[in-house]
């Protein structure tokens, strides 16, 4: 019995130390992005039946027919998503819509971006839209041009842009990255972060640099709170390591919200990890102090 004791006390001791060796073992860079350039071909009845379930999927009388078409169609593949996108633009019924964009987000990914792209001047405003924030979502330098004119053609509308594609277009230009609607961006991430700073953060990754902190002075030195908080917010994606000593005295800011923004500020740029959420007082105050120490 003592040997069986002995033998659990040296693995739970040895647990930690390999947990920690496995921690500090190098990260494997992520493998490149293949972007393609053409969808698969459907052919022949493949192609019968893909239009078929189209039908079925808007339509969808019942749940189980909407279920149905929806797995037929993903088990088809990429090569439905060109067939599927027209009926995004003709679809009234909202529900049928939701049952769309699902479909084709579950076969849509950073592979299509490229292809995707080409739907930015598409003559529906709803696929226009679902294309440019769908590749925000899945940044792409490749994308440059095409998403920096679609900014453009909504600037040149002015108030008569219609507001949701304003702030994909906005966000779609940034992932490519494009400084040219950041001052939209700023907006947007004031007025909306709990709604679209998932997709901001997630797009800003490609102009992270030093114009981040040049971009987003004015909100730090605010005096209002959430102005602050939407500064750090941004510089999570956009800022480098020039903006660390302009982050780092607001990690003993008394205001939780922006002491928190503060610690994924500093999480996103040193670390470039994803933000953290909904953190308690004290778990935060360890978490800044910790960041503290890290960026002396």
């Amino acid at each position: 019995m003592k040997i069986h004791l002995c033998c659990l006390v040296a693995l739970v001791a040895f647990a930690p130390a390999a947990a920690a060796a496995q921690d500090e073992s190098p990260k494997e860079a992520p493998a490149p992005i293949e972007r393609l350039d053409a969808w698969p071909e459907l052919g022949g009845s493949e192609l019968s039946l893909v239009k078929r379930d189209i039908a079925r999927l808007r339509k969808a009388r019942t749940e189980e027919m909407g279920t149905e078409a929806r797995a037929a169609l993903i088990g088809a593949g990429a090569g439905v998503v060109p067939l599927l996108l027209p009926s995004l633009g003709r679809e009234q019924d909202p529900a049928a819509k939701q049952r769309i964009t699902a479909v084709l987000e579950t076969l849509s990914g950073a592979a299509h971006t490229r292809l995707l792209g080409e739907y930015f001047t598409d003559k529906s405003q709803a696929v226009r839209v679902w294309c440019l924030e769908r590749c925000a979502r899945f940044p792409d330098p490749g994308l440059l041009e095409p998403a920096e004119a679609a900014w453009n053609a909504v600037v040149k509308l002015g108030e008569r842009a219609d507001a949701g594609e304003r702030d994909a277009a906005a966000v779609c230009a940034a992932s490519a990255g494009s400084w040219a609607s950041f001052e939209h961006v700023k907006k947007t991430a004031l007025a909306s972060w709990g709604k679209s700073g998932d997709l901001i953060r997630t797009a800003l990754e490609t102009i992270r640099g030093p114009r981040g902190i040049e971009r987003t002075r004015d909100l730090l030195s605010s005096e209002d709170r959430k102005q602050i908080v939407a500064g750090l917010n941004l510089l999570s994606g956009c800022g480098d390591e020039l903006a660390i000593p302009e982050v780092k005295p607001f990690l003993g800011n008394d205001d939780n919200s922006i002491r928190v923004a503060a610690i994924n500020a500093m999480r996103g740029i040193v670390d470039g990890a994803p933000p953290v959420e909904n953190l308690p007082v004290f778990d935060a105050i360890e978490m800044a102090n910790e960041w503290m120490r890290r960026s002396k």
